[in-house]
């Protein structure tokens, strides 16, 4: 457990190329614990869970849809195949936990300080954030004592049920800590400490509580939380949260999403952009062949609508290939983009979750009871939440002439045949259930694509054919799957080669075609 438990700080190491702002630059020596303070380290922590995303979003992306391997190209392996192996999504795990380590450090450090309430209540919500990452990427994971340094090497896992509940008291204590915080005594966070929502505490509030609600939408009824409450004054999140330190056009300080995916800051473009290609699945939701929305198929889609495409495992001559620029950025080159759509910019900030996911989950949570509300006024407000954030440049302002109420208005007119978007004609919760998460499946494409891979687990929503043959506008399943599962689909992914090396007496050895997270249908 060496590499992952006891290297105290490293994620504040990994951040320091990140950021052009002071407020990021690492201190002279960061192993040492009198040079670091909560002040120091949170900011840096935050920018590190944004940089992480990136290995979320290609995982997700892959497993649901949203691209699949280019024509011309080969090699692909267990990308098309699922035989995944230990060293397949290794960094989700090993960054994942380093960076839960200056999450862990904060909180330590600012336990017994009145004045760093805020800080110590801001790094549990990061750290409720991140666990569920882990959980809901591998189920059952080193908690309680993932934080014990050299003094414990090896270290048990806990149970995902009990880590689901231990992160949602995490966030029920946050959420009391800031209530209840002497705001004469307690140090303000102020802009320069707070990346994510410059210090404005009733945002962390509302997204606090919008975690907790997706953790107990997620659990599904399988965990026996303390509290299922939800603080009405408080309410939910209503704008996009994004992660933005300073990203800019230098090397190493790029958004990492744009960084990977479209060009380098020396304008050199990403081949990883080129190699892969959106699936007709995906295009079917705005092409017409299942949903009619050429609005945000033009945001989405650079070439619209003339997009190529290919089906996962689909490995032929004729195989669809992206292009350069990347078919998911708007603009011809690395200095010409419009900033809007899906990849906006070098500089742009990274979404920790879209407000359209928040009003998605509160029309779910409707439906189901949890919380009280209008369930088709979320769901409306989930749909346009997602054409506004295509809509929102690199400092938040819609593009000219953009009017999301419009589209949201002419995309149900122009499917106003569907349940999966004129929410009157579900009439059944189970209809409700799969509009919900088809919306949500749409607005997290190649954003938080991993959510989607979660809520399909979950829910078996989008529908998709079982078998990978037939029609690839009603599965994205890979035509080479090897998976043994009914729907041919993996049910989860492994555990890293670095737990069997370091933690080998507690690392699980799986079958990602018969065990599956806890919350899965």
């Amino acid at each position: 457990m060496k590499k992952i438990y006891s290297s105290f700080l490293i994620g504040a190491i990994l951040i320091s190329v990140t950021s052009c702002n002071k407020f990021l630059d690492i201190n002279d020596n960061p192993n040492d614990p009198l040079g670091s303070t909560p002040q120091l380290i949170l900011p840096q922590a935050i920018t590190t869970t944004a940089n992480n995303m990136r290995r979320f979003v290609d995982h997700g992306g892959q497993l649901m849809g949203y691209y699949a391997n280019g024509g011309g190209v080969s090699g692909w392996g267990s990308i098309i195949t699922y035989n995944f192996t230990t060293g397949d999504f290794r960094l989700m795990w090993d960054d994942t936990y380093n960076n839960l380590m200056d999450y862990e450090y904060v909180i330590n450090q600012s336990a017994d300080v009145v004045e760093d309430t805020y800080f110590n209540a801001i790094a549990k919500i990061m750290k409720a954030y991140n666990f569920q990452l882990l959980v809901d990427a591998y189920n059952d994971v080193p908690y309680s004592q993932a934080f014990q340094g050299n003094t414990q090497l090896s270290v048990p896992y806990d149970n995902g049920i009990d880590v689901y509940k231990s992160i949602t008291d995490l966030v029920d204590q946050a959420i009391s800590a800031i209530l209840e915080a002497d705001h004469d005594v307690v140090a303000e966070v102020a802009t320069q400490q707070d990346p994510l929502f410059n210090g404005d505490m009733d945002k962390w509030l509302q997204f606090a509580q919008t975690l907790k609600l997706k953790l107990m939408l997620r659990a599904n009824g399988k965990v026996q939380f303390s509290n299922e409450d939800f603080d009405e004054g408080i309410g939910f999140l209503t704008d996009d949260a994004i992660v933005n330190p300073g990203y800019a056009k230098v090397e190493g300080k790029q958004n990492r999403m744009w960084d990977g995916w479209v060009y380098s800051a020396a304008n050199s473009a990403r081949g990883f952009g080129s190699q892969f290609a959106p699936t007709p699945y995906v295009l079917g939701f705005y092409d017409g062949k299942k949903l009619d929305d050429p609005v945000r198929g033009d945001l989405v889609y650079r070439t619209w609508p003339s997009v190529a495409t290919n089906q996962l495992g689909y490995q032929g001559s004729d195989a669809g290939r992206g292009t350069n620029p990347t078919v998911w950025m708007q603009g011809t080159s690395a200095t010409s983009y419009t900033e809007i759509g899906i990849f906006k910019g070098p500089d742009a900030g990274q979404v920790l979750m879209l407000a359209a996911e928040a009003y998605l989950m509160l029309a779910e949570a409707n439906v189901k009871g949890l919380v009280s509300g209008d369930a088709k006024a979320n769901f409306e407000n989930g749909i346009e939440a997602s054409y506004r954030y295509l809509y929102k440049d690199i400092a938040g302002a819609l593009a000219e002439g953009a009017d999301p109420a419009t589209d949201v208005a002419d995309y149900i007119a122009a499917n106003a045949g569907s349940y999966l978007v004129n929410f009157a004609l579900a009439d059944t919760d189970e209809k409700k259930a799969e509009a919900i998460i088809t919306q949500k499946y749409i607005a997290q494409n190649m954003i938080l694509s991993h959510e989607s891979w979660n809520d399909f687990r979950r829910t078996g929503y989008p529908a998709t054919l079982s078998a990978p043959a037939g029609n690839a506008v009603t599965s994205f399943v890979s035509l080479t799957s090897e998976a043994s599962t009914p729907n041919r689909l993996p049910n989860r992914i492994l555990y890293p080669q670095s737990e069997f090396n370091y933690n080998g007496g507690n690392a699980k050895t799986i079958d990602p075609n018969t065990d599956k997270i806890f919350w899965a249908k």
